[in-house]
């Protein structure tokens, strides 16, 4: 899958999950999934009222789930990365760049972030072009430095 074809797809979706996140022989990993959103189900609410009292099930009947979609996931391969970072997302500033994008995934090559790279690393004296990817998970932001477009494959 292309990257363009990818962050059309995914930037469909509200939210998105860190399904996984690992090394692999010299590559990061990224595997994510879209989402679904559903209401409780009368049992739910049965149990959230025995549990919590009528004013928390109240509040909650109006509310809906956010849970993974099977259906839509994605593993992204960066074989060549500089740097990357996880911060829980409760603890993110933002960055200059991604800030007003609201979008799952976004690419730029000037960015707060990467001003940072820049400063801890001397890949910007070796590499021409590096790129911010910024993930923005419902739990964690991920920022990936690489001078390499990601593989990206469909599961």
């Amino acid at each position: 899958m292309e990257l363009e074809e990818f962050l059309a797809d995914i930037n469909s979706e509200k939210y998105i999950y860190l399904e996984d996140l690992h090394e692999d022989d010299r590559s990061l990993v990224i595997e994510l999934a879209g989402t679904v959103s559903s209401p409780s189900t009368e049992e739910e609410l049965a149990g959230l009222r025995e549990e919590f009292g009528d004013k928390i099930a109240d509040i909650l009947e109006r509310s809906n789930s956010i849970d993974v979609n099977e259906d839509r996931r994605w593993r992204l391969r960066f074989d060549n990365y500089t740097a990357y970072t996880v911060i829980n997302e409760s603890y993110d500033n933002g960055d200059r760049a991604t800030l007003e994008s609201h979008s799952p995934v976004d690419v730029v090559d000037d960015s707060d972030w990467l001003d940072y790279v820049n400063k801890c690393t001397f890949a910007f004296q070796i590499f021409d072009s590096i790129k911010h990817y910024q993930i923005a998970c419902l739990d964690q932001i991920i920022n990936v430095a690489s001078d390499r477009k990601p593989k990206i494959e469909k599961l």
